[in-house]
């Protein structure tokens, strides 16, 4: 039987000013560091329509390979920029699935 995966879903808080430029500034992190990181099998980048919030939800292997991802992203340079929209993480598994 094939495990779950890991979910980590990460809210940042925007504003209508500058959610553009935080969506550029997570896509960018996430397509050139986070995705290349051992465990990791997809993300997806959401943003509110009114402005207030990007969210990204990511799925990897297990909580082992993002725990690994965690401490590598502790020095990365573009950490300072990405705080300053406040994120906050929740981790999930799978309890069901619908659709394909």
């Amino acid at each position: 039987m094939q495990q779950s995966p890991f979910i980590v879903i990460v809210s940042f808080t925007t504003t209508l000013e500058n959610q553009a430029t935080a969506l550029e500034q997570i896509h960018h992190y996430i397509d050139t560091f986070l995705s290349h990181q051992p465990g990791f099998i997809s993300a997806r980048l959401h943003k509110a329509l009114d402005g207030s919030s990007i969210v990204n939800y990511a799925q990897w292997e297990s909580s082992e390979d993002f725990k690994r991802f965690s401490e590598l992203a502790r020095s990365h340079p573009e950490l300072p920029a990405l705080l300053q929209y406040q994120p906050k993480p929740r981790f999930l598994e799978v309890a069901h699935e619908y659709g394909h």
